[in-house]
């Protein structure tokens, strides 16, 4: 009994050369004689079940291992799936031997360690209402620093990981104009301001137009200058905005929501001519708006992949619709006559700024009040009321010139991200072409 409660060791048969194999028993279970050898440490054992054993695993898999290369080696002639399967039957000892890595059960436990201890801090913390300060505060630095390598690196695999997540897409917000029109409500009236959650939000409410400068706009649409431009230069900056801020609608933003002013700064800062009281700039063409817009946002922060997005956004806004219910002739257009024109989503967005520029009016009581209109307001009224009195076909010309500019800037990212930058200059050394130094343009 004493015996058997010591460790067993494997050690080779220290018997002489005559004694025969059979008479020796295996040493790996000591309870039958030995019938094999093993051929690559000497022990006596006694069946394949021994042999396999795990005392025996460290000779066994090693030895498996090398016959599986000598064999896949020294077969020439074997055919290509019998190789194969020598090749996979290898891979499977090496995923085996990888799996039972204390090494690898070690950093499963560390990772398990960390998630518990992260939920442990996050447990008491409002995800949804908690100040980013708050969340920030509760991860360690390497946490930290995790995020913003991710946060950095988009292309990473963690960055990946986290944009493809179903959480995400659930919380992800989409512009107005890309929301499905069967998950709209009937109702198409603004969504409340109150603390609600940023999410899809139905159509903005279309703003009353006054006749009279309907008529007026349309006189000017034919014969004074050309403002098509400047809403283009308008329609930009809001769909920017929107993406940016990650809203459906503009006016949806509460009063007391801290992103409200910076929204009003950007939009200052991209088309100061909707908010200078006194600017009288008028753009001539769709080229010196995206120069201008371009040259206006912080160096870094646009890239053309994401212009050629907004001016896609812009085509949808301007573009008018091709079948609609026209209105009754020489009368004021009823709101519903508002919904169903061909230039509703134009007048739209327009409405959505002017409802989110337009100041609170004093409240009466427990009265409803409108916002009261200012500069930018009236700016936004005229702009509207300028759609209206322009043709389809010249709205159509714009919204094909957004289009075919957002896809040159398509293309144009493309070539950044195979390392070309279009527009650059390319100096050829000389000898490479026979006459001389050369400098070509890339178009």
């Amino acid at each position: 009994m004493a015996e058997e409660s010591q460790p067993e060791a494997i050690i080779a048969s220290t018997s002489s050369h005559e004694e025969s194999v059979s008479t020796v028993p295996c040493t790996i279970c000591r309870r039958q004689f030995s019938r094999y050898t093993c051929p690559r440490c000497n022990i006596p054992y006694c069946s394949l079940v021994c042999f396999r054993s795990e005392k025996h695993a460290n000779c066994s898999e090693s030895f498996y291992r090398k016959e599986v290369e000598l064999d896949v080696k020294s077969a020439p002639s074997a055919s290509v799936e019998e190789k194969r399967r020598m090749m996979d039957l290898l891979k499977r000892f090496e995923e085996d031997a990888l799996e039972e890595s204390p090494l690898l059960k070690d950093l499963d436990n560390d990772e398990a360690g960390e998630a518990e201890d992260l939920e442990k801090r996050l447990k008491n913390i409002d995800l949804d209402s908690a100040p980013y300060e708050e969340l920030w505060a509760a991860l360690s630095p390497q946490e930290r620093d995790k995020f913003l390598r991710a946060l950095n690196d988009p292309a990473s695999e963690l960055a990946q990981q986290l944009l493809a997540s179903e959480e995400l897409e659930r919380e992800r917000v989409h512009p107005w104009w890309q929301t499905p029109v069967d998950a709209l409500p009937e109702n198409l009236s603004p969504p409340p301001t109150g603390p609600t959650k940023r999410k899809d939000g139905t159509n903005p409410a279309i703003m009353s137009i006054p006749e009279p400068l309907v008529k007026q706009s349309a006189k000017n649409a034919l014969s004074g200058p050309l403002l098509l431009y400047n809403i283009c230069a308008v329609c930009i900056t809001y769909a920017y905005t929107v993406r940016y801020f990650a809203v459906s609608t503009l006016s949806s933003v509460p009063a007391t929501d801290p992103d409200r002013a910076e929204m009003r700064r950007s939009i200052s800062r991209l088309v100061p001519f909707l908010t200078d009281r006194r600017s009288t700039l008028t753009h001539s063409s769709l080229s010196g708006v995206v120069t201008d817009l371009w040259s206006r946002f912080p160096p870094g922060h646009m890239n053309p992949q994401f212009f050629s997005l907004l001016l896609k956004d812009t085509a949808l806004l301007l573009r008018p619709a091709t079948v609609t219910v026209l209105p009754a002739a020489e009368s004021a257009l009823t709101s519903d006559e508002l919904e169903a024109h061909p230039c509703a989503n134009a007048l739209r967005m327009l409405s959505d700024l002017a409802a989110f520029f337009g100041e609170p009016a004093p409240s009466m009581g427990n009265t409803a009040t409108k916002p009261k209109p200012n500069h930018v307001v009236h700016k936004l009224t005229f702009y509207a009321a300028y759609i209206l009195g322009t043709p389809s076909p010249m709205l159509r010309v714009i919204a094909d010139e957004a289009t075919m500019r957002a896809k040159t800037l398509e293309n144009e990212a493309k070539r950044e991200a195979r390392g070309g930058k279009g527009g650059d200059v390319q100096r050829l050394r000389q000898g490479q072409t026979g006459r001389g130094t050369k400098i070509e343009e890339l178009s």
